[in-house]
């Protein structure tokens, strides 16, 4: 009964990841619908929702980090909603973004302990948490790239648009660039800050990968051993 009830709980585990992920892949990089006008970014707002959800279902099986994540992703709806209503906002965005990364910083630390436990992990899950903290990782340092953008203007720099302040939606597709180290030069830090956080992200994100890749084959190689 016992060896059943983990089965199933294993499993429903797997499916939150999985529709965590989804989530988390929707919001992103559909982020270019907002570009369209304050309905589609009403739309895409919600997606959070779902994100919000499905973090704290994955964050449920340890107490305390599941009572953060819930409280931080409560926080982060009543802001985006207030952003929703106010997009024009400086205060609204503001909030928004920095709950927005209170909430990812508190889901990706609840993912990691996941991935860590000195327990044997399913695979699947495994894969499937790597996958969720490292984009949510890059959403991460957006919100922190826009908030910088928003208290310093000029932080950073498109060198097709110069002398306009970036807009959160660049600074999506720059963080990402920049934690997938592409390099292509087209948005640059500017100012001291915005240098040392992107130089940052691309080294967390460089490092994750490489100790997520040794974590892995550490898990396969006990596998096999206690398979054989």
């Amino acid at each position: 009964m016992q060896a059943l009830l983990q089965q199933i709980w294993s499993e429903n585990r797997v499916r939150n990841l999985g529709l965590l992920l989804v989530f988390v892949v929707l919001l992103q990089f559909g982020y270019p619908i907002t570009l369209d006008g304050r309905l589609q970014t009403a739309l895409y707002m919600l997606l959070y929702v779902g994100m919000i959800f499905f973090g704290i279902m994955t964050a449920r099986e340890e107490r305390q980090p599941r009572m953060i994540v819930a409280g931080l992703g409560i926080v982060f709806f009543f802001f985006a909603i207030w952003f929703t209503i106010a997009q024009d906002s400086r205060d609204a965005a503001l909030s928004m973004l920095a709950s927005l990364a209170a909430f990812s910083l508190a889901l990706m630390v609840s993912l990691m302990r996941f991935i860590f436990r000195r327990v044997r992990v399913a695979g699947a899950g495994l894969i499937l948490a790597a996958v969720c903290i490292y984009l949510i990782m890059g959403g991460f340092f957006s919100a922190t790239f826009s908030i910088l953008e928003i208290a310093q203007p000029g932080s950073f720099e498109d060198t097709q648009l110069a002398g306009q302040s970036l807009a959160w939606q660049q600074l999506m597709y720059y963080s990402y660039v920049t934690m997938a180290t592409l390099g292509y030069g087209d948005i640059v830090p500017v100012t001291p800050w915005a240098r040392s956080l992107a130089s940052f992200e691309g080294v967390a994100g460089t490092l994750f990968l490489t100790i997520v890749i040794a974590r892995l084959v550490g898990v396969w190689t006990r596998f096999r051993a206690e398979s054989s």
